[in-house]
Protein backbone atom coordinates (compact mmCIF):
# COMPACT_ATOMS: atom_id res chain seq x y z
CA UNK A 1 0.00 0.00 0.00
CA UNK A 2 2.99 2.33 0.02
CA UNK A 3 2.25 5.59 -1.72
CA UNK A 4 4.51 8.40 -2.83
CA UNK A 5 3.10 11.93 -2.73
CA UNK A 6 3.34 13.46 -6.19
CA UNK A 7 2.57 16.94 -7.50
CA UNK A 8 0.71 17.87 -10.70
CA UNK A 9 1.36 20.81 -13.02
CA UNK A 10 -1.75 22.37 -11.53
CA UNK A 11 -0.09 22.54 -8.08
CA UNK A 12 -2.26 19.76 -6.64
CA UNK A 13 -0.95 16.67 -4.82
CA UNK A 14 -1.91 13.02 -5.00
CA UNK A 15 -1.05 9.50 -4.02
CA UNK A 16 -1.76 6.38 -6.11
CA UNK A 17 -3.28 8.37 -8.95
CA UNK A 18 -5.88 11.00 -9.79
CA UNK A 19 -9.63 10.41 -10.32
CA UNK A 20 -10.60 10.59 -13.99
CA UNK A 21 -12.92 13.55 -13.40
CA UNK A 22 -10.03 15.54 -11.94
CA UNK A 23 -7.79 14.74 -14.91
CA UNK A 24 -10.32 16.26 -17.29
CA UNK A 25 -10.90 19.27 -15.04
CA UNK A 26 -7.21 20.13 -14.75
CA UNK A 27 -6.98 20.22 -18.55
CA UNK A 28 -10.07 22.43 -18.82
CA UNK A 29 -11.88 19.62 -20.64
CA UNK A 30 -14.96 19.49 -18.43
CA UNK A 31 -18.13 21.56 -18.69
CA UNK A 32 -19.55 22.24 -15.23
CA UNK A 33 -23.32 21.78 -15.31
CA UNK A 34 -24.84 23.57 -12.33
CA UNK A 35 -28.21 21.83 -12.26
CA UNK A 36 -29.88 24.32 -9.91
CA UNK A 37 -29.54 25.69 -6.39
CA UNK A 38 -32.14 23.42 -4.82
CA UNK A 39 -30.79 21.27 -1.97
CA UNK A 40 -31.90 19.62 1.27
CA UNK A 41 -29.37 21.80 3.15
CA UNK A 42 -27.80 19.06 5.29
CA UNK A 43 -26.22 20.26 8.52
CA UNK A 44 -22.73 19.06 7.68
CA UNK A 45 -22.21 21.48 4.79
CA UNK A 46 -24.95 24.15 4.74
CA UNK A 47 -22.94 26.50 6.96
CA UNK A 48 -20.04 26.77 4.50
CA UNK A 49 -21.94 26.39 1.23
CA UNK A 50 -20.23 28.59 -1.41
CA UNK A 51 -23.27 28.99 -3.70
CA UNK A 52 -24.14 32.63 -4.32
CA UNK A 53 -27.47 34.15 -3.34
CA UNK A 54 -28.24 34.58 -7.04
CA UNK A 55 -28.28 30.78 -7.45
CA UNK A 56 -29.15 29.36 -4.03
CA UNK A 57 -32.67 27.85 -3.86
CA UNK A 58 -33.34 28.93 -7.45
CA UNK A 59 -34.32 26.56 -10.24
CA UNK A 60 -31.90 27.88 -12.85
CA UNK A 61 -29.29 25.87 -14.72
CA UNK A 62 -25.85 26.91 -15.97
CA UNK A 63 -23.30 25.24 -18.23
CA UNK A 64 -20.12 26.95 -17.05
CA UNK A 65 -21.08 30.65 -17.21
CA UNK A 66 -23.93 30.16 -19.72
CA UNK A 67 -27.51 30.03 -18.47
CA UNK A 68 -29.19 26.97 -19.93
CA UNK A 69 -32.55 27.51 -21.60
CA UNK A 70 -32.47 24.33 -23.67
CA UNK A 71 -30.27 21.31 -24.32
CA UNK A 72 -28.81 23.20 -27.29
CA UNK A 73 -27.12 25.59 -24.84
CA UNK A 74 -25.31 22.65 -23.23
CA UNK A 75 -24.33 21.24 -26.61
CA UNK A 76 -22.97 24.62 -27.69
CA UNK A 77 -20.83 25.00 -24.57
CA UNK A 78 -19.50 21.44 -24.93
CA UNK A 79 -18.52 22.12 -28.53
CA UNK A 80 -17.04 25.59 -27.94
CA UNK A 81 -14.78 24.27 -25.19
CA UNK A 82 -13.98 20.99 -26.96
CA UNK A 83 -15.02 19.29 -23.74
CA UNK A 84 -14.31 15.63 -23.12
CA UNK A 85 -16.75 15.40 -20.24
CA UNK A 86 -19.24 17.13 -17.97
CA UNK A 87 -19.65 17.35 -14.20
CA UNK A 88 -23.10 17.74 -12.68
CA UNK A 89 -23.41 19.70 -9.47
CA UNK A 90 -25.86 21.90 -7.59
CA UNK A 91 -27.69 22.17 -5.27
CA UNK A 92 -28.32 18.48 -5.03
CA UNK A 93 -28.60 16.66 -8.38
CA UNK A 94 -30.06 13.51 -6.80
CA UNK A 95 -32.79 15.06 -4.66
CA UNK A 96 -36.33 13.89 -5.33
CA UNK A 97 -37.00 17.06 -7.29
CA UNK A 98 -33.85 16.82 -9.41
CA UNK A 99 -33.17 13.15 -10.06
CA UNK A 100 -35.20 12.87 -13.28
CA UNK A 101 -33.67 16.04 -14.68
CA UNK A 102 -30.19 14.71 -13.86
CA UNK A 103 -30.86 11.41 -15.61
CA UNK A 104 -32.18 13.26 -18.67
CA UNK A 105 -29.03 15.39 -18.91
CA UNK A 106 -26.75 12.35 -18.58
CA UNK A 107 -28.68 10.58 -21.32
CA UNK A 108 -28.58 13.69 -23.52
CA UNK A 109 -24.80 14.22 -23.36
CA UNK A 110 -24.07 10.52 -23.80
CA UNK A 111 -26.26 10.41 -26.91
CA UNK A 112 -24.71 13.65 -28.15
CA UNK A 113 -21.01 12.81 -27.65
CA UNK A 114 -20.89 9.04 -27.24
CA UNK A 115 -20.22 6.62 -24.41
CA UNK A 116 -16.60 7.80 -23.99
CA UNK A 117 -17.78 11.28 -22.99
CA UNK A 118 -17.03 11.33 -19.25
CA UNK A 119 -19.80 12.26 -16.81
CA UNK A 120 -19.30 12.64 -13.10
CA UNK A 121 -21.71 13.84 -10.46
CA UNK A 122 -21.60 15.33 -6.96
CA UNK A 123 -24.10 14.33 -4.29
CA UNK A 124 -24.57 14.72 -0.55
CA UNK A 125 -25.96 11.17 -0.51
CA UNK A 126 -28.92 12.08 1.69
CA UNK A 127 -31.51 10.12 -0.27
CA UNK A 128 -29.16 7.90 -2.26
CA UNK A 129 -30.41 4.32 -2.58
CA UNK A 130 -30.15 1.16 -4.66
CA UNK A 131 -32.81 2.32 -7.12
CA UNK A 132 -31.06 5.63 -7.86
CA UNK A 133 -27.71 3.85 -8.19
CA UNK A 134 -29.10 1.46 -10.76
CA UNK A 135 -30.73 4.27 -12.78
CA UNK A 136 -27.45 6.20 -12.86
CA UNK A 137 -25.53 3.13 -13.98
CA UNK A 138 -28.06 2.29 -16.69
CA UNK A 139 -27.95 5.85 -18.01
CA UNK A 140 -24.16 5.71 -18.29
CA UNK A 141 -22.77 7.67 -15.33
CA UNK A 142 -18.98 7.22 -15.13
CA UNK A 143 -18.13 8.59 -11.69
CA UNK A 144 -19.93 9.63 -8.51
CA UNK A 145 -18.54 11.79 -5.71
CA UNK A 146 -20.20 11.72 -2.30
CA UNK A 147 -20.08 14.51 0.27
CA UNK A 148 -22.04 12.70 2.98
CA UNK A 149 -22.67 13.17 6.65
CA UNK A 150 -21.35 10.29 8.72
CA UNK A 151 -24.86 8.91 9.17
CA UNK A 152 -25.14 8.59 5.36
CA UNK A 153 -21.80 6.88 4.70
CA UNK A 154 -23.66 3.58 4.43
CA UNK A 155 -25.47 4.89 1.34
CA UNK A 156 -22.19 4.94 -0.61
CA UNK A 157 -22.29 1.12 -0.77
CA UNK A 158 -25.32 1.27 -3.10
CA UNK A 159 -23.10 2.72 -5.85
CA UNK A 160 -20.55 -0.09 -5.75
CA UNK A 161 -20.28 -2.83 -8.36
CA UNK A 162 -22.40 -0.93 -10.88
CA UNK A 163 -19.66 -0.03 -13.34
CA UNK A 164 -19.37 3.45 -11.78
CA UNK A 165 -16.18 4.82 -10.24
CA UNK A 166 -17.12 5.58 -6.63
CA UNK A 167 -15.49 8.04 -4.29
CA UNK A 168 -15.92 11.10 -2.11
CA UNK A 169 -15.11 14.77 -2.32
CA UNK A 170 -14.87 16.86 0.85
CA UNK A 171 -13.24 20.10 1.94
CA UNK A 172 -10.31 19.97 4.33
CA UNK A 173 -11.68 21.94 7.30
CA UNK A 174 -8.65 22.63 9.51
CA UNK A 175 -10.10 21.71 12.89
CA UNK A 176 -9.42 18.47 14.68
CA UNK A 177 -12.98 17.16 14.74
CA UNK A 178 -13.30 17.49 10.95
CA UNK A 179 -9.82 16.15 10.19
CA UNK A 180 -10.52 13.11 12.37
CA UNK A 181 -13.72 12.44 10.44
CA UNK A 182 -11.94 12.76 7.06
CA UNK A 183 -9.38 10.19 8.19
CA UNK A 184 -12.20 7.86 9.26
CA UNK A 185 -13.94 8.43 5.92
CA UNK A 186 -10.77 7.55 3.99
CA UNK A 187 -10.40 4.30 5.90
CA UNK A 188 -14.11 3.50 5.44
CA UNK A 189 -13.92 4.12 1.67
CA UNK A 190 -10.88 1.87 1.46
CA UNK A 191 -12.58 -0.85 3.49
CA UNK A 192 -15.60 -1.01 1.14
CA UNK A 193 -13.36 -0.88 -1.97
CA UNK A 194 -14.14 2.59 -3.29
CA UNK A 195 -11.86 4.14 -5.87
CA UNK A 196 -10.83 7.59 -4.63
CA UNK A 197 -11.30 10.62 -2.47
CA UNK A 198 -10.77 14.21 -3.59
CA UNK A 199 -9.78 16.66 -0.86
CA UNK A 200 -10.55 20.30 -1.56
CA UNK A 201 -8.84 23.29 0.00
CA UNK A 202 -11.38 24.95 2.31
CA UNK A 203 -12.70 28.07 0.61
CA UNK A 204 -13.52 31.51 1.97
CA UNK A 205 -16.09 33.27 -0.22
CA UNK A 206 -18.73 35.96 0.14
CA UNK A 207 -21.71 33.62 0.78
CA UNK A 208 -19.98 31.80 3.66
CA UNK A 209 -17.66 34.52 4.99
CA UNK A 210 -19.73 35.50 8.03
CA UNK A 211 -20.21 31.89 9.14
CA UNK A 212 -16.50 31.17 8.76
CA UNK A 213 -15.53 34.30 10.69
CA UNK A 214 -17.95 33.40 13.50
CA UNK A 215 -16.30 29.97 13.76
CA UNK A 216 -12.80 31.43 13.95
CA UNK A 217 -11.51 30.55 10.49
CA UNK A 218 -8.96 32.97 9.06
CA UNK A 219 -8.04 33.93 5.52
CA UNK A 220 -4.59 32.69 4.56
CA UNK A 221 -2.13 35.57 4.12
CA UNK A 222 -1.51 36.50 0.50
CA UNK A 223 -4.66 34.78 -0.78
CA UNK A 224 -8.22 35.88 -1.49
CA UNK A 225 -10.07 32.63 -0.77
CA UNK A 226 -7.88 30.06 1.03
CA UNK A 227 -8.66 29.24 4.66
CA UNK A 228 -5.53 29.31 6.79
CA UNK A 229 -4.31 25.83 7.70
CA UNK A 230 -6.37 23.90 5.16
CA UNK A 231 -3.57 23.09 2.73
CA UNK A 232 -1.11 22.07 5.42
CA UNK A 233 -3.77 19.89 7.02
CA UNK A 234 -4.40 18.23 3.65
CA UNK A 235 -0.71 17.51 3.12
CA UNK A 236 -0.46 16.11 6.63
CA UNK A 237 -3.39 13.81 5.87
CA UNK A 238 -1.71 12.58 2.68
CA UNK A 239 1.42 11.72 4.62
CA UNK A 240 -0.54 10.00 7.37
CA UNK A 241 -2.59 7.74 5.08
CA UNK A 242 -0.10 7.13 2.27
CA UNK A 243 0.76 3.68 3.64
CA UNK A 244 -2.67 2.85 5.03
CA UNK A 245 -4.92 2.83 1.97
CA UNK A 246 -5.14 1.72 -1.64
CA UNK A 247 -7.41 4.67 -2.53
CA UNK A 248 -6.44 7.29 -5.05
CA UNK A 249 -6.24 10.48 -2.99
CA UNK A 250 -6.05 13.87 -4.66
CA UNK A 251 -5.69 17.23 -2.92
CA UNK A 252 -7.13 20.06 -5.03
CA UNK A 253 -6.07 23.60 -4.04
CA UNK A 254 -8.12 26.66 -4.94
CA UNK A 255 -5.40 27.85 -7.31
CA UNK A 256 -5.94 24.77 -9.49
CA UNK A 257 -9.60 25.67 -10.04
CA UNK A 258 -9.21 29.44 -10.26
CA UNK A 259 -6.07 29.46 -12.40
CA UNK A 260 -5.22 26.25 -14.22
CA UNK A 261 -8.65 24.75 -14.80
CA UNK A 262 -10.24 28.07 -15.79
CA UNK A 263 -7.26 29.14 -17.91
CA UNK A 264 -7.23 25.89 -19.85
CA UNK A 265 -10.97 26.02 -20.46
CA UNK A 266 -10.75 29.66 -21.56
CA UNK A 267 -7.98 28.77 -24.02
CA UNK A 268 -10.12 26.09 -25.62
CA UNK A 269 -13.11 28.41 -25.83
CA UNK A 270 -11.11 31.38 -27.09
CA UNK A 271 -9.61 29.43 -29.98
CA UNK A 272 -13.09 28.48 -31.15
CA UNK A 273 -14.74 31.91 -30.93
CA UNK A 274 -11.89 34.29 -31.78
CA UNK A 275 -12.43 36.75 -34.58
CA UNK A 276 -9.67 37.32 -37.17
CA UNK A 277 -8.49 40.48 -35.40
CA UNK A 278 -8.33 38.85 -31.94
CA UNK A 279 -5.28 37.16 -30.41
CA UNK A 280 -5.53 34.48 -27.71
CA UNK A 281 -3.24 35.05 -24.74
CA UNK A 282 -1.50 32.41 -22.63
CA UNK A 283 -4.25 32.96 -20.04
CA UNK A 284 -6.98 32.21 -22.57
CA UNK A 285 -8.09 35.85 -22.90
CA UNK A 286 -8.81 37.73 -26.14
CA UNK A 287 -6.73 40.79 -27.05
CA UNK A 288 -7.46 43.34 -29.78
CA UNK A 289 -7.28 47.07 -30.53
CA UNK A 290 -10.35 49.27 -30.37
CA UNK A 291 -10.49 52.71 -31.98
CA UNK A 292 -13.18 55.05 -30.70
CA UNK A 293 -14.48 58.41 -31.83
CA UNK A 294 -16.90 60.15 -34.14
CA UNK A 295 -18.38 57.64 -36.60
CA UNK A 296 -17.80 59.86 -39.61
CA UNK A 297 -14.18 60.37 -38.60
CA UNK A 298 -13.71 56.61 -38.27
CA UNK A 299 -15.20 56.05 -41.74
CA UNK A 300 -12.90 58.70 -43.24
CA UNK A 301 -9.91 57.15 -41.45
CA UNK A 302 -10.76 53.75 -42.92
CA UNK A 303 -11.28 55.10 -46.45
CA UNK A 304 -8.34 57.51 -46.51
CA UNK A 305 -5.72 55.45 -44.69
CA UNK A 306 -6.54 51.99 -43.37
CA UNK A 307 -7.89 50.65 -46.67
CA UNK A 308 -4.61 51.57 -48.35
CA UNK A 309 -2.47 49.59 -45.91
CA UNK A 310 -1.31 46.11 -46.75
CA UNK A 311 -3.80 44.65 -44.25
CA UNK A 312 -6.28 41.87 -44.96
CA UNK A 313 -9.81 43.21 -44.99
CA UNK A 314 -10.99 40.68 -42.40
CA UNK A 315 -8.44 41.99 -39.91
CA UNK A 316 -10.49 45.10 -39.17
CA UNK A 317 -14.16 45.53 -38.45
CA UNK A 318 -16.28 48.68 -38.02
CA UNK A 319 -19.15 47.92 -35.65
CA UNK A 320 -21.37 50.47 -33.95
CA UNK A 321 -19.14 53.38 -33.03
CA UNK A 322 -15.86 51.46 -32.79
CA UNK A 323 -13.23 50.09 -35.14
CA UNK A 324 -11.65 46.77 -34.20
CA UNK A 325 -8.30 45.49 -35.43
CA UNK A 326 -5.29 43.44 -34.24
CA UNK A 327 -3.46 44.98 -31.29
CA UNK A 328 -0.13 44.96 -33.14
CA UNK A 329 -1.23 47.28 -35.96
CA UNK A 330 -1.78 50.57 -34.04
CA UNK A 331 1.53 50.44 -32.14
CA UNK A 332 3.46 52.05 -35.02
CA UNK A 333 4.17 55.78 -34.86
CA UNK A 334 3.00 56.47 -38.41
CA UNK A 335 -0.34 54.79 -37.73
CA UNK A 336 -0.88 56.76 -34.54
CA UNK A 337 0.04 60.09 -36.12
CA UNK A 338 -2.55 59.60 -38.84
CA UNK A 339 -5.15 58.31 -36.39
CA UNK A 340 -4.66 61.33 -34.13
CA UNK A 341 -5.21 63.67 -37.06
CA UNK A 342 -8.75 62.27 -37.29
CA UNK A 343 -9.31 62.99 -33.59
CA UNK A 344 -9.63 59.31 -32.67
CA UNK A 345 -8.61 57.37 -29.58
CA UNK A 346 -7.16 53.86 -29.47
CA UNK A 347 -7.15 51.28 -26.67
CA UNK A 348 -5.74 47.78 -26.31
CA UNK A 349 -8.55 45.60 -24.97
CA UNK A 350 -8.18 42.33 -23.08
CA UNK A 351 -11.28 40.33 -22.18
CA UNK A 352 -12.69 36.92 -21.32
CA UNK A 353 -13.67 34.68 -24.27
CA UNK A 354 -17.41 35.27 -24.45
CA UNK A 355 -19.78 37.27 -26.60
CA UNK A 356 -22.63 39.63 -25.82
CA UNK A 357 -23.45 40.44 -22.21
CA UNK A 358 -21.05 37.81 -20.92
CA UNK A 359 -18.00 39.50 -22.44
CA UNK A 360 -16.07 41.31 -19.72
CA UNK A 361 -13.10 43.60 -20.26
CA UNK A 362 -10.24 42.71 -17.94
CA UNK A 363 -7.93 45.50 -19.15
CA UNK A 364 -8.42 48.59 -21.30
CA UNK A 365 -5.10 50.32 -21.92
CA UNK A 366 -4.75 53.63 -23.80
CA UNK A 367 -2.39 53.20 -26.75
CA UNK A 368 -0.15 56.01 -25.51
CA UNK A 369 0.81 53.81 -22.56
CA UNK A 370 2.11 51.10 -24.92
CA UNK A 371 5.67 50.98 -26.21
CA UNK A 372 5.37 52.56 -29.65
CA UNK A 373 7.45 51.31 -32.61
CA UNK A 374 8.94 54.25 -34.45
CA UNK A 375 9.26 52.58 -37.87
Amino acid sequence: MSGKISRTRGESYFIKGIPDGCKYCIKGQKVVLFLNGICQKPDQCSWYCPISQDRKDRDITFADEIEVKSNNDIATEINLTNAKGISITGGEPLSNKNINKTLEYIEFVKNLKGSDFHVHIYTNGVNFNKNIAQKLATTGLDEIRFHPSKTDWKNIKYALNKGIKVGAEVPVIPKQQYLKEILELILFLDEINCDFINLNEFEYCYPNSNNLKDRGFLLKAGTIASVEGSEQSALNLLKEVSNKTSLKIHYCPIILKDLYQLKNRYKRRARNIRKPYEVVTSAGLLVFAQIEGNQNNIRRFIDDFLSNLDVQKNLFSFEGSSLYLPWYIPIYREFLNVMNSYDLECFIIEGIPFRGNLFQITEKTPINLINIIEK
